[in-house]
């Protein structure tokens, strides 16, 4: 099977070489000065970058992905040339997008590069299943290296088919950046993925429970460390690399291929041996950074049990003082009572008092008023009496001269 894998990549690049060259030919030649056609062939060249960029991608991951392995499966055939279906209908979704930039195009632009990058995730794992003897856990150290820029990938395909539908104009050079992330990501995480299979079955256990801080700190630390021919590691700081540095550094695992000076690389055994001794590193560095984070916590923990005892005295001290000032707001609000009270009873007493007086003047009045009367009675009677002596004494006093008159009257 390495004859019939080497003819398979001599294809793969056969057909990727031809989609390329076909994307050129699809271009249209301007044939008279016209700044109109001049604009059209600039959208074209524009749009055949962001899908160059995309083929060159595929290219990249497709050739870098197939150097680390020397013979192959039919598993892993069938995924190739099921890869190269969705890749070989570029130069079609490219011309398309090219005449006629609408929302259609571009979201068959976009689904046709998720449906591309997806046939190749299927190819990246038959490779990892295929290369590695230790296969569950491989499969696990994939999910766990690849699976969250395999999703982030997806998301942000997704978004900009979704924007496309309003923004089609414009989510179209989105898709320029995104290859070459794609690239520089799954770059970084096939040589951490390469790193992580040299370690030893305990090691690839022990890395499989780190989170997501402790695999980059890992990844730092190896690339930190320059390659020699001591196995030891070094114990330099460990800092992420640059820019510059990962533009200058050879492509692939580094399992033992030339660099461009020609000065020849570590060999497989050596590098095994220098990723498990940066494990052991690792381990010792995690180890102690526990053991500070630890020791920080504990002082922490005590600070904090200090705090909450000094928080319960000032608590149990308010409330002393608490219950003290509640002492004296109920003392002094006895006080108040009691003065309320004697205020109170002095109210009632000289109300009582002003009843009293009252009651007493009002019996003088009736006294007097029972005495009024007596004396208007005795005086009415006296009154009548004199009323009635003086009736009788004009009825006499009319006798008397009745009798005298008669008395005349005789003479």
């Amino acid at each position: 099977m390495k004859k019939l894998k080497t003819r398979l990549d001599a294809f793969s690049d056969a057909v990727i070489a031809i989609i390329l060259t076909i994307m050129v030919l699809d271009l249209t030649p301007v044939l008279k000065d016209n700044l109109t056609d001049y604009l059209l062939l600039s959208k074209e060249i524009g749009v055949y970058i962001i899908s160059f960029a995309f083929v060159a991608n595929m290219w990249y991951q497709h050739g870098t992905l197939f150097n680390e392995i020397d013979d192959m499966s039919y598993r892993i055939m069938l995924y190739d040339f099921l890869f190269l279906i969705p890749l070989s209908l570029t130069p079609l979704a490219t011309n398309m997008m090219a005449e006629n930039t609408t929302k259609i195009t571009v979201i068959v632009y976009g689904l046709l590069v998720g449906i591309t990058g997806f046939c190749f995730r299927l190819l990246a794992r038959s490779i990892t299943h295929f290369q590695y003897t230790d296969k569950s856990k491989m499969r696990q150290v994939y999910r766990k290296i690849f699976g969250q820029h395999n999703l982030v990938y997806v998301l942000i395909n997704g978004i900009l088919i979704v924007l496309a539908y309003f923004f089609p104009q414009v989510i179209l050079w989105f898709y320029l950046p995104y290859p070459l992330v794609y690239m520089l990501l799954s770059s970084r995480d096939r040589q951490q993925m390469y790193d992580v299979s040299q370690l030893t079955t305990e090691q690839r256990q022990q890395y499989l429970r780190l989170p997501r801080d402790k695999m980059k700190q890992f990844r730092q630390l190896v690339e930190t460390q320059k390659a020699t021919n001591d196995a030891k590691p070094a114990t330099q700081a460990i800092k992420p690399i640059s820019w510059a540095r990962w533009l200058d550094q050879p492509i692939g695992s580094g399992n033992g291929t030339k660099t461009a000076s020609g000065a020849a690389q570590l060999n497989a055994d050596t590098i095994r041996e220098m990723r498990r001794a940066q494990w052991d590193e690792f381990e010792r560095q995690t180890k102690s950074q526990k053991s500070s984070q630890q020791r920080a916590e504990d002082e922490r923990q005590q600070q904090r049990e200090a705090q909450r005892e000094a928080a319960k005295q000032a608590a149990k001290e308010r409330e002393r003082q608490q219950d003290l000032k509640k002492g004296e707001a109920e003392l002094a609000a006895k006080q108040r009572e009691r003065e309320q009270e004697a205020e109170e009873d002095a109210a009632k007493l000289a109300a009582k008092t002003i009843e009293r007086q009252a009651k007493a003047k009002k019996e003088a009045a009736k006294q007097e008023i029972k005495i009024q009367e007596r004396q208007q009675k005795a005086k009415r009677k006296a009154d009548r009496k004199d009323a009635k002596a003086l009736v009788r004494q004009k009825k006499l006093e009319q006798k008397a001269r009745q009798y005298d008159a008669k008395d005349e009257n005789k003479k």
